[in-house]
């Protein structure tokens, strides 16, 4: 009994950091890749030159609200081709997911350019309605994190509605955390307001939290 109460107790906000570093890939996997997810066999690659098209396409079967918190409006093809441009200029990474030859999601990791922000990098994941419920967002997610950690990125930051729940828990899964909530920020195609949450993770901070974590002494 007296081991169950310390465990609880060390399972509190201390434990969830080592469940959140655990959550945490070390590095993207390696692309092309072929990945079996539930009901489908998906091709992950990163975004080509070519791709413009199949992306306002995949853009253009995500409903409004989807659209919310995105970085530009991808169902217009300048845009996509803003897109592409900074991918080509390395701003921005981008990994697909493909059913077919169809884009059913993607993350894609990108930095503003701007000097004093350069620490920074933006994720951003999309996936199709018809793919949710199967870890692609999560797959995803995990993704883009690793490719940031790979650009040396000193602090990540997401955005999304307030009601999108399932990227919000596994952004949270991995460290993130509220760090700013914009209200009536964003107008949706009707011209209604929606608030917009920004969640952000410190790395440096975190792994400071871990390091601390884990020269603490054994439990039993």
């Amino acid at each position: 009994m007296k081991r169950f109460s310390w465990v609880n107790r060390f399972a509190g906000a201390t434990w969830s950091v080592a469940e959140q570093a655990a959550a945490q890939p070390s590095e993207p996997i390696s692309l092309p890749a072929t990945v079996p997810l539930e009901g489908a066999t998906l091709r992950l690659r990163y975004l080509e030159q070519t791709d413009g098209p199949a992306l306002v396409d995949f853009a253009r079967r995500l409903s409004s609200h989807d659209l919310l918190f995105l970085r530009r409006d991808i169902t217009r093809q300048e845009q996509v081709d803003q897109w592409l441009h900074e991918t080509a200029a390395g701003l921005t990474t981008t990994i697909i997911a493909l059913d077919g030859d169809k884009i059913v999601g993607y993350a894609a990791v990108t930095s503003d350019g701007l000097a004093w922000t350069r620490h920074v990098l933006e994720l951003d994941v999309m996936v199709a309605e018809s793919m949710r419920g199967k870890h692609l967002g999560r797959l995803l997610t995990e993704q883009a994190f690793a490719v940031a950690q790979e650009r040396g990125a000193n602090k990540m930051v997401a955005r999304m509605t307030v009601d999108q729940h399932a990227a919000n828990n596994v952004f949270r899964r991995m460290g993130f955390e509220p760090e700013a909530r914009l209200k009536r920020q964003v107008m949706d195609r009707d011209g209604q307001l929606h608030d917009l949450q920004i969640l952000a993770l410190d790395v440096g901070a975190f792994r400071a939290k871990l390091a601390a974590l884990m020269m603490q002494p054994p439990p039993f």
